[in-house]
């Protein structure tokens, strides 16, 4: 069981978030698991990019109008997706770059002047997309204001494309 730990100076001045997609790394292949508490581990907290990362994930995931109170948090690509619309990679750059855009707004407005630049959004770029089946598999760099960078893999499952 791999154990996590941290100083109390890599957390000063910042806020946290619970770690929703866990077993990042920062390099190399990682199989995410979502989950907030693991069976024999407690839930663990993340920063700096990675949380950045985290943010960019859930508000891709978020579709515009679901969530009480927050009627324009997220974006339309799950949607676009669940309606069937996106059925090649063209049309899925096409509809990341439409949802990053309404990323992009949502997260610098939530971000502040006094969060650290390796937590502040710049864009996020989807650097390759495949399907195959009804799957599909996205490349997807987020970059901070910071300039630090991280890429994920995203799997995502498109039957109503097929």
């Amino acid at each position: 069981m791999t154990q996590l730990s941290g100083t109390i100076q890599q957390y000063q001045n910042r806020t946290v978030d619970y770690l929703a997609f866990d077993d990042a790394k920062a390099e190399g292949d990682a199989l995410l698991t979502q989950a907030l508490v693991k069976p024999g581990q407690s839930g663990a907290l993340t920063t700096g990019i990675q949380k950045l990362v985290q943010r960019f994930l859930l508000e891709l995931l978020t579709e515009v109008g679901s969530l009480d109170y927050q009627p324009n948090r997220g974006c339309l690509f799950i949607t676009e997706i669940r309606a069937g619309l996106v059925s090649t990679s063209n049309a899925l750059f096409s509809a990341f770059a439409a949802a990053e855009t309404d990323i992009r707004n949502n997260l610098r407005n939530e971000d502040t002047f006094d969060d650290p630049d390796d937590e502040r959004y710049q864009r996020a770029t989807l650097t390759s997309a495949s399907l195959s089946g009804d799957f599909a598999i996205l490349n997807i760099r987020v970059l901070s204001v910071a300039g630090e960078s991280r890429e994920v893999i995203y799997p995502l499952r498109v039957s109503a494309a097929t």
